[in-house]
Order: C-alpha cells, then sequence, then structure tokens
C-alpha cells in the first residue's frame, strides 16, 4: 500500500506502520524541531519537498524500515563561530556538495576560507575548505563547523540506505610524536543512534564497535563547546542518543591498521531531544564529577563511578581515558595502570568507601588551582578527601573545595590522591607504598615508576624475572616525579619490579612485550 502526501506540516510525532510513504510532485512535508515521521515501509520522494528542522536543543528525525528514495533537506542548527565554540557535524544525507555548504548563508567565513573542516590525526591538524573545493561531504565522517552567530545549515541529499561504515586508524606517536589515535567520525542518518547500553542493551554504537575501538577509550568523545574540552559518554552514562548528523570523536583500536566503524539501521531511533545532553549515572550505581579551575577558569573535568560487577582494572565501555593525555585532570586505574590517564574512572561498589585514587593534575607554576565537587551521587557516610602529599594536607571536598597557588609546575601523578572513605582523615594519616605506580606503556622502551618524590629520599629500584634473577637495577638519590628503567634488549616475558625507599617496599609484576 502506498500513501501519497500532498501537504503535511507536522506539529507532532507522524508514524506510519507497516506502509510506505511517498511524496509527489508539487507535495510537501515540513517536520519541525520537535516532531519525527516513522514509515514502517519505503520512504519515496518522486518531485516533492521534504525539511526537517532543528535548533540548538532540539532535532527532528525521520526514520524508514524499508528503503529510501528522494532528497531531504535537513536544517542542522550548527554552532556559532568564536573560540571553543566550533561544532563537530557530519551530513545526515547522502549526496550533499562541498559547494553548497559553503554557499550557505550561516556559514561562517574568513577570508577565502569557509567554517567547514576536515581532521587528519597523522598530524594533528585541520584543514578548512577554500572556494576550490569539490566532491560530497563523505557520510560517516565529521567536520568541524560554524556559522555566523549561531544558526542552521541547509543539507540536502538522500537518507543513507543500510548499514553505513566508515574507516578508521590509530596513528598514536607516528610522524615523531604528532599523530594520534582519535578519528571524527559522525551519524550518517537522519534519525537519532542508540549510543551505549543503556540506550539499548544490544543495538548501540559502543556495542557494535567494541572491536574496533581501544578499550582504554571505550567511549563517545562529544565536544562541549565551552573551552573546557570533551564530554565523556559511555555505559556510565544513562541513555546516550546521538543526534542526526552530529559529530564526535572515537579512539581507533590497533596500531595503525585500519578498523571499521558500522552504523547500523537497528541503532537507529526516535528518541532523543538534544545533541550531547551531559548524562548521569545510570541505575544503582553512584558517582562523582570533579572540576579543575585555573585561576578562577573551568578548565577541566573528571568522573569516578562505582556499580555492582565493575573491577579495579579496565572495564571497556565503563572506563575510559581522558581525551587529552598530555595536559589537564584526570586520575589512574588502581590495577592494570599502563599510564593512561581516565577521564572516567570506574570501580566496582565494594570500593566505595576504602580506595586511594592517584589523581593527575598538569598546570604551571604560579597559577591559582581549585579543585571541587561538581556533581555527586555518593552515599553521605562516604567521605571524599583530597590528599597533597607535599603540604601534607586532606581536604574534606564534601565540605570545601581544594586551593592552591602552585609555586612549580605540577604534571603526572605522585603528588595527589583522592580518598574514599568511612573514616576521618587529618595529617597523622601516614602515605604507603599504595600511592606508587609503575607500568610499562604501550611501544615505550621503559618502565615507568611515578610517585616516589613524596618520600624525599633514595630509593633503589631493582627488576627480576619470574625465576627470581637480578636482570638490573638503579639508585636514585634524588627520586623526582617520574622515573624510567630502561628495557631495551629485554626478552618478551614476566618480570618483578621492586621498589625500596624509606621504609617502604612496593613490588610489581610486569609484562614486557
Amino acid at each position: 500500500m502506498k500513501l501519497k502526501i500532498v501537504y503535511i506540516l507536522l506539529f507532532f510525532p507522524f508514524v506510519l506502520l507497516g506502509q510506505n510513504l511517498t511524496v509527489a510532485s508539487g507535495g510537501s512535508i515540513t517536520i519541525p524541531k520537535d516532531s519525527y515521521v516513522f514509515v514502517g515501509g519505503n520512504f519515496t520522494n518522486t518531485a516533492g519537498t521534504v525539511t526537517l528542522n532543528s535548533d540548538s536543543d532540539e532535532f527532528s528525525s525521520l526514520l524508514a524500515s524499508g528503503v529510501t528514495s528522494g532528497n531531504i533537506t535537513y536544517n542542522r542548527y550548527v554552532n556559532r563561530v568564536g573560540a571553543g565554540e566550533w561544532d563537530l557535524i557530519g551530513a545526515p544525507v547522502s549526496g550533499m556538495a562541498f559547494t553548497s555548504l559553503i554557499t550557505d548563508i550561516n556559514i561562517a567565513t574568513n577570508g577565502s576560507f569557509y567554517a567547514v573542516g576536515s581532521y587528519d590525526n597523522t598530524l594533528d591538524t585541520w584543514t578548512n575548505v577554500t572556494n576550490i573545493i569539490t566532491g560530497n561531504l563523505a557520510l560517516g565522517q565529521g567536520y568541524q563547523m560554524a556559522t555566523t552567530s549561531g544558526g542552521t545549515l541547509s543539507f540536502t541529499g538522500t537518507i543513507a540506505n543500510g548499514d553505513q561504515t566508515v574507516a578508521i586508524n590509530n596513528n598514536d606517536a607516528a610522524n615523531l610524536g604528532a599523530g594520534r589515535r582519535w578519528n571524527l567520525i559522525a551519524n550518517p542518518f537522519a534519525s537519532y543512534l542508540n549510543g551505549n547500553s543503556n540506550a539499548d542493551g544490544t543495538n548501540n554504537f559502543l556495542t557494535v564497535n567494541t572491536a574496533a575501538i581501544d578499550d582504554n577509550f571505550e567511549a563517545i568523545y562529544g565536544w562541549k563547546a565551552d573551552g573546557t574540552g570533551y564530554e565523556i559518554y559511555n555505559n556510565t552514562s544513562t541513555a546516550a542518543h546521538i543526534a542526526p548528523g552530529q559529530g564526535f570523536f572515537v579512539a581507533a583500536a590497533g596500531s595503525g591498521a585500519d578498523q571499521t566503524i558500522t552504523f547500523t539501521k537497528a541503532m537507529q531511533t526516535l528518541t532523543g531531544v538534544d545533541d550531547f545532553v551531559t548524562a548521569k549515572s545510570a541505575g544503582t550505581s553512584y558517582e562523582l564529577v570533579l572540576d579543575m579551575h585555573s585561576d578562577a577558569v573551568k578548565v577541566a573535568d573528571t568522573k569516578f563511578y562505582f556499580k555492582e560487577g565493575l573491577t579495579l582494572g579496565l572495564d571497556p565501555g565503563y572506563d575510559a581515558g581522558a581525551f587529552n593525555q598530555s595536559s589537564g585532570f584526570s586520575s589512574r586505574l588502581l590495577e592494570q595502570d599502563n599510564g593512561v590517564g581516565m577521564g572516567i574512572n570506574a570501580m566496582p561498589i565494594e570500593a566505595i568507601s576504602n580506595v586511594i585514587v592517584p589523581l593527575s593534575i598538569d598546570q604551571e607554576a604560579g597559577i591559582s588551582l581549585k579543585i571541587q565537587i561538581a556533581n555527586s551521587t555518593m552515599p553521605e557516610d562516604v567521605n571524599v578527601y583530597l590528599e597533597d602529599t607535599i603540604d601534607n594536607t586532606f581536604t574534606l571536598l564534601t565540605n570545601e573545595s581544594f586551593e592552591l597557588l602552585t609555586q612549580t609546575t605540577l604534571s603526572g601523578v605522585g603528588r595527589f590522591f583522592l580518598h574514599f572513605t568511612a573514616s576521618t582523615l587529618s595529617t597523622d594519616t601516614v602515605s604507603s607504598s599504595s600511592l606508587l605506580t609503575a607500568y610499562k606503556g604501550k611501544g615505550n622502551a621503559y618502565i615507568s615508576v611515578e610517585g616516589l618524590q613524596q618520600f624525599s629520599e633514595p630509593a633503589l629500584l631493582t627488576l627480576y624475572n619470574v625465576l627470581g634473577m637480578k636482570i638490573l637495577s638503579k639508585n636514585i638519590q634524588n627520586p623526582s616525579q617520574k622515573e624510567m628503567l630502561s628495557t631495551v634488549g629485554m626478552k618478551t616475558g614476566v618480570y618483578i619490579l621492586k621498589v625500596q625507599a624509606a621504609n617502604i617496599v612496593f613490588t610489581k609484576k610486569l609484562i614486557i612485550e
């Protein structure tokens, strides 16, 4: 059965179950920003007009179960041009020409350049287009875009048919360290997608693409457009939905080789009201979000999450590394730490009142630093203290913020720790070897030991093989925040690292590959 449409102006959701929808010549459908059309069969636009609208926090959808043909126009909201304000956007239609996009009256310009740019992770660079650009926007690829004052850009083309794929790759540390693991992709459909397991247990972006995404960063990274970086969405978030044409970053698994990201039709949903609304924790779980301010300006945040069934090690899809690993504010895993700063540190419920988590803070000297609770669903009987091992202070964050005028440059872990405890802590609390961490980073020819500077005494690092034979040792008279032990020439295998400092003995099993 076919239903021919002459004119429909929708002010409410419109559903055609088990039917085809054909827009005849001269016909018109306009879907307002807060509405959707679901077609249970095929969708065809022969020579009519089909328009979908949106604004900054509402996005219309058109979803067809069957085959689609004919053009639609999606008026997609894009943030204004400005420092930290651009948007990450992809084409929600197939066949959209660059020449049509850059002639849109709302597109921002700078001389001969237009505010439409692609990202190259081989050199970590952005390239904006000029008027000599040809061809179409690649379906499934994300771009940086901006309008002159915050408005819509018109994307005209066909609705993507069937599952869509896009290749991503991991160029981390390639090209003399300039390469990155990050890939900018986008929802290729004119409808929302289920982003995580809380949106749909099976047909969601993270579950379908788990093999293609680096386990340490198994999440969706959406730009916050407020100058503070990227919001991380994974299975610690409530139901996350990806808006039509929404761009975001993912970290590719592997080492350089192509991985395949798949956007399936089964992921499509009509649920969703915004493009990456900040999500809160889901179900029987607890979370704590800390903000970091430099000279009264928020620069970063990091999240701690507790749920039954998780571990102190890496739980892909729950733990997620911070987008920027070289600066900012993050934490480290209690087990399986391999030097990755976590933007979300997920742990088991039983650890909620008896765990100490290393914090990684990067801050220039002479700047006022403040760390405070931004959001918390923690039980009332759990105290959260921030420990400064150099100044020997414990700040109860539930009562006050931690503030420090930095005298020296702060970098990495070893000085600051977060205590989740039912006890009351004071300066009489003694630091222990649990505040040390050691790991061999992927691709590194050395073992890193962090946190020794808190003891202010000489340290001895000794490495043994599994038979107990000493392989090498290193005496350090004045330990720094990070010490390294070379593994050049060592055979692949399991080794035991022993660290002695003051009256502390710390051991850790490491795998050298």
